[in-house]
């Protein structure tokens, strides 16, 4: 939901993927795949996440790493509250222009 408020880049999906799916973890290639970001894009912003605590390495699996969203960062709770606020009031908008219009119902 925060792509309400801050547009449709890279960093923004990435946070609105974990921020989504904040119980599970992820590879980072998964994370790109997911997030519908390229592997480069994910490569740049990764250090802000890390350094910002907003995502955490769960897990290794043989070489491979998983990761998934800080659930106890406060940066994270403060973005999830952001975002729940933010999909209330865009789907309060949606109900209510939904309300206005009438049924139509065939005979």
């Amino acid at each position: 939901m925060l792509k309400y408020l801050f547009g449709n880049d890279a960093f923004v999906k990435i946070l609105d993927f974990f921020l989504e799916n904040r119980f599970w973890d992820y590879t980072k290639t998964d994370v790109a795949k997911h997030a519908e970001v390229s592997l480069v894009q994910l490569y740049r912003v990764w250090p802000i996440l890390e350094k910002l605590e907003i995502v955490k390495a769960s897990r290794k699996i043989g070489a491979t790493i998983l990761y998934k969203s800080n659930t106890e960062s406060a940066i994270f709770q403060k973005l999830r509250e952001l975002s729940l606020e933010t999909a209330s009031k865009v789907h309060a908008q949606v109900i209510e222009e939904e309300a206005k219009e009438p049924i139509q119902v065939e005979a």
